[in-house]
């Protein structure tokens, strides 16, 4: 089998990009890593053949500079299997790639195997209460969910050069604003995130001050996000992002299926509610039944002593 990792040169040494290498290791066979960076490195720690599409855009590309990079470095001939790690990367330009090359898209894979010339696929389904095999006989574009795979160590190899030339269509011009609120979620050792029990915006900025001296990610369930209180890039669960971090604090969160499947991939999971019957408390390893309010000033007292 032919697999390959497309992943920015910014994000190689991150968790969810080793753990695609990872991956593409124990499935053996053709292995290409496809780096796309904004200049020349002498050498890339990645695995397999390595080839480093450069071009200066991609130092903060938009979706569409980022596809006509990943269309070019691929090249005629796609991989059997093309793995991304789940984040901004993969919900850019995943399906588009698989359109583009006549593949399937699969997001939230947590399990690949090669089985009689086909390619075998586990996804969570109905908010992680459920698994599904999905059998594909032609190519793939998989969104891997992050903390599913061990990750590879992979060291410094010179990588293959391959200027990219302009990407931009000809006679137009583009001008993008993005919210970068939640880009840093998908990486983040420490997610601090607020749920509508905190009961208003001001409530939810409360856990600015908290994560900022924890050092960590500020993110929200649906329902803070519809409420306005916080960027739908920061939203934790199915139709959100889907994190991993050492440490998951949820504060103020009811704990819908759809928001513990988001945080399925936490190490460790701290809450706290005032309802002591609050779901939230049958995923957490510590719970505390308290008024965030009311612990919040003795907390930021000790952090910042």
């Amino acid at each position: 089998m032919r697999s390959a990792v497309l992943a920015r040169l910014l994000d190689l040494g991150e968790t969810p990009a080793r753990e695609a290498m990872g991956l593409m290791e124990a499935l053996g066979g053709e292995m290409r890593s496809l780096i796309l960076a904004s200049s020349a490195q002498d050498a890339v720690a990645a695995v397999g053949d390595v080839h480093l599409g450069v071009h200066p855009a991609l130092e903060d590309p938009d979706p569409e500079i980022a596809y006509l990079a990943a269309v070019r470095l691929i090249g005629d001939v796609p991989p059997d299997l093309l793995l991304l790690p789940e984040g901004p990367l993969f919900e850019m330009i995943g399906a588009r790639l698989a359109g583009h090359f006549g593949m399937s898209a699969v997001r939230d894979v947590d399990e690949v195997t090669a089985e009689s010339g086909a390619i075998i696929l586990r996804k969570g389904a109905y908010g992680g209460k459920a698994n599904v095999r999905l059998r594909a006989s032609g190519g793939v574009v998989a969104g891997l969910r992050a903390g599913a795979f061990p990750a590879a160590d992979p060291q410094p190899q010179t990588a293959s050069i391959e200027d990219l030339g302009p990407l931009a269509e000809g006679g137009k011009e583009r001008r993008t604003v993005r919210d970068t609120s939640g880009d840093d979620l998908g990486r983040a050792k420490v997610i601090v995130s607020g749920g509508r029990g905190l009961g208003s915006r001001e409530g939810y900025e409360s856990l600015r001050p908290f994560a900022a001296l924890l050092g960590a990610s500020l993110g929200a369930s649906r329902a803070a996000v519809d409420e306005g209180w916080a960027s739908p890039s920061q939203q934790v669960g199915i139709t959100g992002r889907k994190v991993a971090p050492e440490l998951y604090l949820a504060i103020g969160i009811s704990g819908a299926s759809q928001h513990l499947s988001g945080m399925s991939g936490s190490r460790t999971v701290i809450a706290v509610n005032r309802d002591e019957h609050a779901p939230i408390f049958e995923a957490a390893d510590i719970g505390l039944v308290a008024d965030w309010y009311q612990i919040w000033p003795h907390l930021q007292k000790a952090l910042e002593g």
